[in-house]
């Protein structure tokens, strides 16, 4: 697979030709460089680096806490990473490692701000990722401006499945524990009240949503 096919798979060049992409590749000329597992690829330290495109291999997304190291994202070929980092000052609290060696293509931050501006279809594509940025703050707002523990629950579910009337999540209670702010015991016991409301069902390691409307309900 080229590069270019590569990098149209990556939101930023959604709906660019491969010729379009390659014509931006000839123009400005980004920098390709190669890390081997466990390496720092990207990092605040780092962020004059602009934006990065993997295009072998696998990255991990770790965020520092407690004195220890949260997986956040897992990337994989096409995705990028930095791009807020273009048009923000402030240090960020995420860290991209190597997950096995990989292969980055980076993208000056002057360079990437000239690609956008020389593209409508570009500009609309980060238009649209800031945009799903910005909904999934509110989402985590929602989450946590919820006083009982059924109702941060009820926003973190609606917040992590998509919006089919029947959607799946895999269970994990220290994750939802952390991501709503309770302790496990009371994240036990709000599930086992909206399983009863049939809001939810739990098969396995497997959580449910069988009335994303009665979800809804219950943090309004």
């Amino acid at each position: 697979m080229t590069i270019s096919q590569l990098l149209s798979k990556s939101f930023l060049f959604r709906g660019l030709s491969e010729e379009e992409i390659d014509r931006m590749l000839e123009e400005n000329r980004p920098t390709k460089t190669e890390y081997k597992r466990g390496q720092t690829v990207f990092s605040s330290d780092s962020a004059e680096c602009g934006v990065g495109f993997l295009i072998s291999g696998e990255c991990q997304v770790l965020r520092e806490k407690n004195g220890g190291k949260t997986l956040i994202n897992t990337l994989s070929v096409g995705d990028c990473f930095g791009i807020l980092s273009v048009y923000s000052k402030e240090e960020f609290p995420t860290t991209v490692v190597a997950a096995r060696a990989c292969r980055i293509l980076f993208f000056s931050s002057e360079q990437i701000k000239l690609i956008i501006a020389g593209s409508s279809v570009i500009s609309a594509n980060l238009i649209d990722f800031l945009v799903g940025r910005i909904s999934f703050l509110n989402r985590k707002i929602a989450t946590f401006s919820c006083t009982r523990v059924e109702e941060r629950l009820a926003a973190y579910i609606l917040s992590a499945t998509e919006t089919d009337v029947q959607s799946s999540i895999k269970l994990n209670y220290v994750k939802i524990a952390e991501q709503i702010n309770a302790g496990r015991a009371s994240v036990y016991r709000a599930i086992e009240s909206l399983t009863a409301e049939h809001l939810i069902s739990i098969d396995g390691k497997i959580l449910t949503v069988t009335n994303r409307q009665g979800l809804e309900r219950i943090i309004k």
